[in-house]
């Protein structure tokens, strides 16, 4: 897989390995496990009774933790969150897109680093940089938001240092974010935590389903203009999120083989979202013909499509992030599009969104 399909594969159009985001902080040249965030986590506790040692079932077999890591390293996109949100900083993370300064610490997660280190960024372009992982003298290795393979998975593991690679049960990248964040709590020796956090999230995502009844049931699909067009699938995160707030999937990718990640249609079949309630798009303009084709359906005509792109900076990052930091920074943003997109009235123009 070369390294742009990689990273798109991963969640964004070819567009977005550009940086969005404005620089924040000092840039920091040393990873180091520093002082918990100054936010309202629980995680200065340091872990929960009996939560070492634990096993956790995964992709490639299972992996036992014997006692609380203290130099985690993240070689999938975004575990840093849910680290972040038990006062934990990881001393490594892997760059997925947007400002590389700001070296995978986004605005929503910025307040719970505290005065410690920003870690050191890998980058995987090329697949995982043992070398560097291995030189950041990790106890504890884990990916989610991942396509780690065997082989990768094996390298890791030969440093003697506990491996979680990605769930087994879904597709790469197609794990619930419900479960990669619990599995991150658990390796760190915080479930009960990490589990209350989820929660708060799923009851901020369910109160604003309860508050838009117009989306009960109506058709929805995330696109991006790639190789002519890929609608995203029912275990991609961000189709999870339309699901989860009401909204059902589209004929075309539910009725589709092997469509557990996505699906790649050409050009030309834009013309099969014309009847969908609502197309979340990201970065439409990037292709002029799927742009053209969209434009006369009755889809757009209505005004039932969003389009989250560049220009939208950090919202662009965090929709495609999917973690219990990130949701409720989209949320604010994202239902307010929704809301004005499914109402079909092509007077109503989704609001803009600021950082």
């Amino acid at each position: 897989m070369n390294p742009t399909r990689r990273r798109f594969l991963a969640g964004l159009s070819v567009l977005a390995v550009a940086p969005v985001l404005a620089a924040c902080g000092d840039d920091g040249d040393a990873a180091g496990q520093g002082s918990p965030g100054t936010g309202d986590t629980a995680a200065s506790s340091g872990p929960e009774e009996g939560a070492f040692p634990v096993t956790i079932k995964h992709k490639y077999g299972e992996t036992t933790i014997e006692k609380a890591p203290e130099r985690v390293v993240c070689v999938g996109y975004t575990e840093q969150d849910t680290l972040l949100a038990l006062g934990i900083v990881p001393v490594g993370v892997t760059y997925w897109f947007g400002d590389e300064e700001l070296q995978g610490i986004y605005p929503w997660a910025q307040d719970l680093l505290g005065d410690a280190e920003l870690p050191t960024l890998l980058q995987d372009a090329n697949g995982i940089e043992i070398e560097k992982v291995a030189a950041l003298a990790p106890d504890l290795i884990i990916g989610q938001y991942t396509g780690m393979t065997e082989q990768e998975y094996k390298k890791l593991e030969a440093m003697g240092v506990p491996v979680v690679a990605q769930n087994g049960d879904y597709a790469d990248y197609g794990t619930p974010w419900e479960e990669a964040a619990l599995t991150v709590g658990t390796a760190v020796g915080r479930p009960a935590a990490t589990q209350e956090l989820i929660d708060s999230v799923k009851e901020r995502i369910a109160d604003e389903a309860a508050a838009h009844p117009e989306f009960e049931g109506q058709t929805a699909a995330v696109v991006t203009p790639y190789e002519g067009l890929f609608i995203y699938g029912p275990e991609d995160p961000r189709s999870r999120m339309l699901t989860d707030l009401g909204f059902t999937l589209h004929s075309v990718i539910t009725t589709a083989d092997d469509s557990e990640f996505g699906i790649s249609l050409s050009a030309e079949r834009t013309s099969d979202l014309g009847d969908a309630g609502t197309v979340v798009w990201l970065d439409l303009a990037a292709d002029k013909q799927v742009k053209s084709i969209f434009e006369g359906t009755t889809a757009s005509k209505e005004g039932r499509w969003v389009d989250i792109s560049e220009a939208d900076g950090s919202y662009y990052v965090a929709h495609s992030f999917v973690t219990p930091l990130s949701i409720p920074y989209v949320l604010d943003r994202y239902v307010p599009q929704l809301a004005a997109a499914a109402d079909g009235d092509p007077k109503t123009e989704p609001p803009a969104v600021s950082d």
